[in-house]
């Protein structure tokens, strides 16, 4: 263990190079060193292994190894959440080897959730194994099919990424190798299980069991970062239960950290690319520098290689820079191609590299080497990616942590840094119950099924909800017509669901960014959502920290079209607009002035330009005819819940103050937020509240809902208390509204505390789909705007319904004037409160106006 003077030398530098660049010391804590717990090898491993772990390690396992190997022995399922750095692989390598030794014919497969943890793991593997005769082989995307089934064949560990095992390998889990091969898998490792979260780890829930169904799994092991309640997280993502080995029992030996809290002022930007520029030029050590967007993490990088810091974009050429072998800091984020993500990871790893400023794409345990300093370039989202970034540092040295604190987050905890150091860890999110997630999951796992004759062992899918076992019961025996809603997913399935619908991301379309020159070089990869963030028409696309301007979004290929530009910025015009539907409320309070309430909604998310920044000068874009960029909004739609709130107060209701709690909302109960957003709605009259109104939403930014705002519901007091304390640090992301969001936060506060709950009587019934072969439908009336179902659901006008040789459809306005087309009535869904429904008699031709939607 180092000693102390060693950790003060490297603080005391690191805090001159902070003051230099422009940052305030607020508070300095310490997390002190730890040394070793350890215990003899456990007795029941086979001789050969148990012979070579007391040579490797003559002073014995560290505490936590011995005790999750003696749980694996007592045929528990075991999950470790001790600290970064602990040794946990070791268990997995020890765990899959008594296996393997004890039965000759069985077989592991581990699953890390990115390829280039398995390229980082694979030596561990192939090192521990080889002493034993055993032989281990990954497969990925990039490995060829002929590979990949002789890797099946002839290794007996295999390690995965989630993605390639469920697109590849379960869509065709009925044909050789796979087959025999799943048919002697007795153990599943999960590496990683913290990053399954959200849709990810939602898809991954269903996934698991899926596998679970098909092969001969009896035993899992797994980890996780520091979480909270992570046995309750790996029985929602498994159906199994765990022992849990956590930090409590960790024997790990753990170096002392120095924790220093700093604020910057009106130049926070420039102050941090200063800093970023010194640590890497004074050869301190080296650094991991996190931001929580990708559109940061390039911007930052780019504005340190420039000459002078300063956030006003120069007009040299990006893409004509220094080639990547003569810079010393590089961005890393999801979506790079595997060549340039490789190379960042092998120049940090040697040394040529002083440092990388990530997004939490680095939070995942891969080995880089030492890392003597961290920056946290504002509080991370939750407590359990801070203890992980934190974790990347100091694994045998002293290390120190520059924490950011640009929005006064930390600030504004009870007790300061001290306080946010003591924050409870969150529990991991999934949400089982998202309609279109189950359906997709249930189209797997019908052609899963149906390939093996039946043969799957069903009662591993009895843990997932009701409605979903429903839905797969009815694609292996159809007695009921898919709904309306999910229909184009049952379209977009026909090809094979497993590549149609990624695990990663769903039912949302991704886009291949590609550069506008001979080869047309790939870029990386981005979703429809990012899309609308950093990739809309006109955007300036960075990529490795160097500029494209976005030419073209090309829906039905998939690609994004760029060529190379100046170093300027460009931030997307916003109109988010809200659509309740307030009579099926989930829950909501309610008085004489007002309402809050969480409901189901729909949400149109529209690009109608952008803001570019040319050095200190602003030039504003909007789409339509004329513009070289595009000639209509760029949008989506999304069927989600939210939490809605009108008072008849207006300085309550407005956007500063929605903006205010957003941010409020996601600081405090640990919520990303590019996964929530808000908008404002305007409802007619109705059942719930009997006068027009119009209002404020927070809504889940994903479609079918994650429900993160549930928890807004429940706190909303709470969030507002907190959003006033922002507030008053002058920090918001909001701040240029201060005085009007406090005002109306507080107001927005009083007026909450005299609401009641609403009864649950109160609650109207959804309408009972309708009945196919009925003579009377309702159908949404002619130039009436409409949701179109399709890869990226967008607003459309009806033209008229037809009843044709195909069966019913609506003729829509096409994107070209003067032009229509045709599509099925189910792949159109009325808007909520906006569209006009009609009843028709299709024997007589009759039609009855029916009002808005509800």
């Amino acid at each position: 263990m180092q000693p102390n003077n060693e950790r003060e030398s490297l603080e005391s530098r690191v805090r001159d190079v902070v003051k230099d660049a422009g940052f305030l010391l607020q508070e300095t804590e310490h997390v002190g060193a730890r040394q070793g717990r350890y215990a003899g090898t456990p007795p029941y491993l086979a001789r050969p292994l148990g012979q070579i772990l007391q040579a490797l390690y003559p002073s014995g396992l560290y505490s936590h190894q011995a005790l999750a190997l003696n749980h694996l022995g007592a045929g528990r399922d075991v999950c470790l959440t001790t600290s970064t750095a602990s040794g946990k692989s070791l268990v997995f390598m020890a765990g899959a080897a008594e296996l393997l030794l004890r039965d000759p014919n069985a077989k592991v497969i581990c699953l890390y959730p990115a390829k280039a943890l398995i390229q980082d793991q694979l030596d561990k593997w192939r090192k521990f194994l080889e002493t034993l005769s055993l032989r281990p082989g990954y497969i990925d995307g990039a490995v060829p099919m002929d590979v990949r089934e002789k890797t099946l064949t002839e290794c007996r560990v295999v390690l995965m990424t989630p993605d390639v095992a469920h697109a590849w390998m379960m869509s065709r889990a009925s044909q050789a190798p796979i087959r025999p091969f799943l048919d002697s898998v007795r153990m599943l490792v999960l590496d990683e299980a913290h990053v399954y979260d959200g849709v990810f780890g939602t898809n991954m829930a269903y996934f698991i069991r899926r596998l679970l169904a098909v092969s001969a799994i009896d035993r899992v092991i797994a980890s996780t970062a520091t979480i909270g309640e992570p046995a309750s997280l790996l029985e929602r993502l498994t159906g199994r239960d765990f022992v849990v080995v956590d930090d409590g029992d960790d024997g790990a030996p753990r170096p002392s950290k120095s924790i220093l809290l700093v604020r910057g002022g009106d130049k926070s930007f420039d102050n941090t690319v200063t800093l970023i520029r010194e640590l890497a030029s004074r050869g301190m050590g080296r650094f991991l520098a996190f931001a929580d967007s990708r559109r940061m993490v390039e911007q930052i990088v780019a504005a340190s290689e420039r000459g002078a810091a300063t956030s006003d974009q120069s007009e040299d050429e990006g893409p004509e820079d220094a080639h990547d072998a003569e810079r010393s800091v590089l961005p890393y984020r999801s979506g790079y191609e595997e060549e340039d993500r490789k190379g960042i990871q092998r120049a940090l790893t040697e040394g040529t590299l002083a440092g990388v400023v990530s997004t939490s794409a680095l939070e995942l345990g891969l080995d880089v080497g030492e890392i003597d300093i961290v920056i946290l370039l504002d509080s991370p989202p939750t407590v359990k990616a801070f203890w992980q970034r934190v974790g990347r540092a100091g694994r045998r040295n002293p290390a120190v942590c520059v924490l950011i604190d640009s929005r006064g987050t930390v600030g504004a905890q009870p007790d300061g840094l001290r306080g946010y150091l003591r924050r409870a860890v969150e529990p991991g999110w999934l949400y089982l119950q998202n309609r279109y997630l189950q359906y997709t999951q249930a189209l797997c796992a019908a052609h899963e099924i149906a390939g093996l004759g039946g043969r799957a062992d069903r009662s591993r899918l009895s843990s997932l909800p009701a409605p979903f076992n429903e839905m797969l019961e009815n694609e292996l025996n159809p007695v009921e017509a898919v709904a309306e809603d999910l229909y184009h997913l049952k379209q977009r399935g026909q090809a094979g669901p497993h590549y149609e619908f990624p695990v990663r991301s769903g039912i949302e379309k991704g886009f291949v960014v590609r550069e506008h020159l001979i080869g047309a070089r790939s870029l990386g990869t981005v979703t429809f959502s990012q899309v609308l963030r950093e990739a809309f028409p006109g955007a300036i696309y960075y990529y490795m920290a160097r500029p494209y301007r976005v030419t073209q979004v090309n829906y039905r290929a998939g690609e994004v079209a760029v060529k190379g530009t100046k170093r300027w910025t460009t931030r997307a015009t916003l109109q988010n607009m809200v659509f309740p539907r307030l009579q099926g409320f989930l829950n909501g309070k309610r008085s004489g002035r007002g309402f809050i309430v969480e409901t189901p909604l729909q949400v149109s998310e529209r690009v109608v330009g952008f803001t570019e920044k040319r050095g200190p000068n602003k030039q504003v874009h909007v789409y339509g005819p004329g513009s070289p960029f595009a000639q209509r909004p760029l949008q989506r739609m999304l069927d989600t819940t939210g939490v809605c709130w009108h008072f008849d107060e207006p300085r309550s209701v407005n956007l500063a103050v929605g903006e205010a709690v957003l941010e409020a909302f996601a600081a405090l109960c640990g919520i990303e937020m590019r996964d929530i957003g808000v908008g404002l709605f305007h409802t007619k009259p109705s059942a719930f509240w009997a006068t027009e109104c119009q209002g404020v939403c927070i809504y889940d930014a994903t479609h079918g809902s994650l429900r993160l705002t549930q928890q807004l519901a429940e706190r909303f007091e709470e969030v507002c208390a907190f959003a006033l304390k922002l507030d008053a640090s002058g920090t918001m992301i909001s701040g240029g509204a201060r005085d009007e969001s406090g005002r109306g936060i507080q107001l927005l506060a009083s007026l909450v505390a005299g609401t009641e709950r609403v009864g649950r009587s109160d609650r109207q019934e959804e309408e009972a789909p309708q009945d196919p072969t009925a003579d009377i439908v309702r159908v949404i009336a002619a130039n009436q705007p409409a949701v179109l179902l399709d890869e990226v659901s967008r607003e459309v006008r009806v033209i008229a319904f037809r009843y044709t040789p195909k069966g019913p459809m609506y003729q829509l306005e096409s994107l070209r004037p003067g032009n229509t087309w045709m599509v099925p009535r189910e792949a159109v869904q009325p808007i909520s409160g906006v569209t006009l429904m009609e009843e028709l008699n299709l024997v007589t031709g009759e039609r009855r106006s029916l009002g808005e939607a509800e």
